[in-house]
C-alpha cells in the first residue's frame, strides 16, 4: 500500500511539471481524495461503547484490581438493563435467567477494562471477533416540535406515542395520532 501511494505521488509530480497549474492542483486534489482515509460514522458501535462506558465508571479502584470484580459490575449493570443495553449484555455474554447469553466476550471485555483500555477502542476490537456488536444502534428520535407530523407514518406516530405515554387506545386515523400528540407538546395548528 505505502509503495502504490508512493509510485502514485511520483507520477502525479511528473504529470504536474508539464501540466498548468490549475490542472496540477486537481490532480492533486483528486489523488489525496482517493487515497484519503474513509470518515468514521459516528453511529457505529453506539451503544457498546454506552454501555461499555457506563460500566467502566461504575468499576471502583479496588474493583479494577481483578477481572472477577470487574464481572460482578457487569452483571449488576446488566440486571438492571433494558431494551438495547440489554440486548448488548446478552452479546457480551452477560445474561440473566431468563435471557440466558450469546457466549460472548465476558472474560475479554473485563480483562480489557481492568487493563484501563477506553469503550471506543475495546468496541473496535470487538467488532472485529464479532460485528453484531457493532450493529446493534439506538433508534433515532424525532424532533416532534420541528418536524411536519403529517409527512411520518402512523407507524412513526404511533411510537412517538407510546414514547411520551399518551394513550391511543381507540385511534383509527392518522389525524387523530397528530392531534394526540400536538396536544401533549402544545403545538398550535397553523392556519
Amino acid at each position: 500500500l505505502f509503495a502504490k501511494r508512493q509510485q502514485a505521488i511520483h507520477h502525479v509530480r511528473r504529470a504536474a511539471a508539464a501540466m498548468s497549474p490549475v490542472r496540477s492542483l486537481l490532480l492533486a486534489c483528486l489523488v489525496g481524495l482517493a487515497a484519503g482515509k474513509k470518515s468514521e460514522d459516528p453511529r457505529d458501535c453506539e451503544v457498546c461503547r454506552a454501555v461499555i462506558g457506563q460500566i467502566d465508571e461504575l468499576v471502583t479502584p479496588a474493583e479494577r484490581k481483578t477481572v472477577e470484580g470487574i464481572e460482578a459490575v457487569m452483571q449488576k449493570y446488566c440486571d438492571s438493563a433494558k431494551g438495547k443495553e440489554k440486548t448488548m449484555c446478552y452479546y457480551m455474554g452477560i445474561g440473566d435467567k431468563e435471557l440466558g447469553t450469546a457466549g460472548g466476550v465476558k472474560r475479554e471485555v473485563s480483562g480489557s477494562l481492568s487493563r484501563g483500555i477506553n469503550a471506543k477502542r475495546l468496541c473496535t476490537r470487538m467488532k472485529k471477533q464479532d460485528a453484531q456488536m457493532c450493529e446493534l444502534r439506538y433508534e433515532k428520535k424525532v424532533d416532534v416540535k420541528n418536524t411536519d407530523l403529517s409527512k411520518l407514518r402512523v407507524k412513526e406516530l404511533r411510537k412517538i406515542c407510546d414514547d411520551e405515554g399518551i394513550p391511543t387506545k381507540g385511534f383509527n386515523e392518522k389525524g387523530e395520532f397528530i392531534k394526540a400528540i400536538k396536544d401533549k407538546f402544545g403545538i398550535k395548528d397553523e392556519m
